[in-house]
């Protein structure tokens, strides 16, 4: 399989995704996207929730990087905050942009098995990267390994209602305490 064409064909996905929305992709607007046929696309991505998984993983992971968290000479609690905050938007400018995360969750609620199969991928996703950052502290001894489920369904309650504040009332936009829970609760689930 020829990963460069592949990886174009991904990297027009996500600008599409990022410039009208993940709600617009689809095999035939990828491939007009890519310069490339349905049938080309199809053999790098045999199905279009394979196209989103693939899509919804990539901008998941251009937003959550691992930081330093294997770096054992920094407080892990700190370490752990560093990566759970990139869950919240870095400015009110990025606060407005998740007007795009309402409009995909409103095309889920109203049936659109494209965007409830990217927001699926979206999830998966960031818990994979949450399970990664807390078996990393595990695995130095500083969180309970049997805990970390539950820390992540934590975690994504906590981003999931901060989303929905910054919908929901804008002008009451409290990033300050949004990134203040989150530190609260890594200080409270390391050792």
């Amino acid at each position: 399989m020829n990963n460069s064409r592949r990886e174009e064909i991904l990297a027009a996905a996500r600008e599409l995704a990022q410039e009208h929305g993940v709600g617009t992709l689809s095999v035939r607007s990828v491939a007009a996207a890519a310069g490339v046929g349905a049938s080309t696309l199809r053999h790098y991505f045999p199905s279009q929730a394979d196209l989103y998984q693939a899509v919804a993983s990539e901008l998941v992971a251009n937003v959550l990087g691992d930081r330093d968290i294997t770096d054992d000479s920094r407080d892990p609690a700190v370490r752990l905050y560093d990566c759970l905050v990139q869950f919240v938007p870095r400015s009110q400018e990025q606060a407005r942009a998740l007007t795009g995360w309402a409009e995909l969750n409103r095309l889920a609620l109203g049936g659109d098995a494209g965007v409830v199969e990217i927001l699926k991928s979206g999830r998966l996703a960031s818990e994979e990267a949450l399970r990664r950052w807390f078996g990393v502290l595990a695995d130095q001894g500083l969180v309970t390994p049997d805990a970390i489920d539950g820390h992540v369904t934590h975690v994504l309650t906590l981003v999931d209602g901060f989303n929905l504040d910054l919908f929901l009332f804008p002008d009451r936009v409290d990033l300050a305490a949004a990134r203040a829970t989150l530190r609260w609760f890594a200080e409270r689930v390391v050792f």
